[in-house]
């Protein structure tokens, strides 16, 4: 089975000698995309074996109350329904969907877990914004880094952003606000050539919704990030790779990649005044990744500002790392 209008993108293959019945797999349903990793244990953190994306764009066209766009929820449930597919052709034991904010917001979110249901055959969970960002913090603490520092992980969706500001590891303060490359490219226009009036326009949108939380950094000794926006980033500066069209971002961004705020805005200059022909020529990001990606790294660029904070270091980790951690936590030695 293949989705319409979606891409399909395949990552690492099976290692050898893993008894199957030790698989775990999560599919993350999010704004933009629909994402399957497949796990067994690791020594420090779940060992991700399989992968597979799907960009359906689920929040694409959403009304403003948030009711899906019945093309985009239809289009979803399929995706959902292939990587549930996918996923069982692996043998994985457990498999967990969960979806994030184009969900939760959704009036017609119940329409959409009956998809899912009738097609996949999986309960799909539709998490609050407090439960996403304790599943991306989790993935992120599973490295030392934000262990004995005092840190600020976000992680930036296609329809909103979770903030975590933690000491020495534990939670202070979390925030799940609005802020998605998808919701704000569709919000601001700004998919093509994106002018400075309108990027400054996003940026200033950015500064107000995570203002008006009250949220409170602190002098933080680290900010880390994390989605899609930044892993695009994180490519974007390491340069050309010897990595397949399609597979999964290198095992580099597993452990961390630091940008400097002056790489973070001369990119941002560069992207912006491309169309998104010359995007995607340009770097090789996929059509709907070149389409979204200004308003992404506005996000990532204003938060640095927000925080007053030089340098952040990216992770190509997330939701569905933190609840593979949590499975095979509750699934037992």
């Amino acid at each position: 089975m293949r989705v319409p209008g979606g891409r399909y993108s395949r990552g690492m293959s099976q290692s050898a000698g893993i008894r199957k019945a030790d698989r775990f797999a999560v599919i993350d349903v999010g704004s933009n995309s629909v994402k399957l990793s497949i796990a067994v244990r690791g020594r420090r953190r779940p060992a991700v074996i399989e992968t597979a994306r799907i960009v359906s764009q689920l929040g694409q066209q959403a009304q403003d109350d948030g009711t899906l766009d019945p093309e985009a929820l239809e289009r979803t449930a399929e995706a959902i329904a292939q990587l549930a597919e996918e996923a069982r052709s692996q043998d994985a034991t457990v498999i967990r969907a969960v979806a994030t904010s184009a969900a939760r917001e959704a009036p017609n979110a119940e329409a959409f877990r009956e998809r899912v249901q009738a097609l996949a055959g999986i309960d799909l969970e539709i998490i609050p914004g407090e439960r996403e960002a304790e599943l991306v913090f989790r993935a992120v603490s599973s490295s030392h880094l934000v262990k004995e520092q005092n840190s600020i992980v976000f992680d930036t969706g296609g329809g909103s952003t979770e903030i975590v500001v933690a000491t020495n590891g534990e939670v202070d303060h979390w925030r799940s606000v609005p802020l998605g490359a998808l919701r704000l490219a569709e919000e601001f226009d700004a998919t093509g050539r994106v002018g400075s009036k309108v990027m400054e326009a996003i940026r200033d949108h950015v500064r107000e919704v995570v203002s008006a939380t009250g949220l409170q950094g602190g002098p933080a000794d680290i900010l880390v990030g994390t989605g899609g926006t930044c892993t695009a980033l994180a490519l974007l500066d390491i340069g050309p790779l010897p990595m397949a069209r399609g597979s999964k971002p290198p095992s580099i961004l597993r452990e961390q990649h630091t940008m400097s705020k002056e790489t973070i805005e001369t990119q941002l200059t560069w992207l912006r005044r491309m169309e998104t022909s010359e995007r995607k020529a340009e770097t090789g990001l996929r059509t709907r990744r070149a389409e979204i990606i200004v308003a992404g790294v506005c996000i990532v660029a204003e938060l640095m500002a927000i925080f007053d904070l030089e340098w952040v270091t990216m992770f190509d980790v997330g939701l569905r790392d933190g609840l593979l951690i949590e499975m095979m936590d509750q699934a037992g030695a």
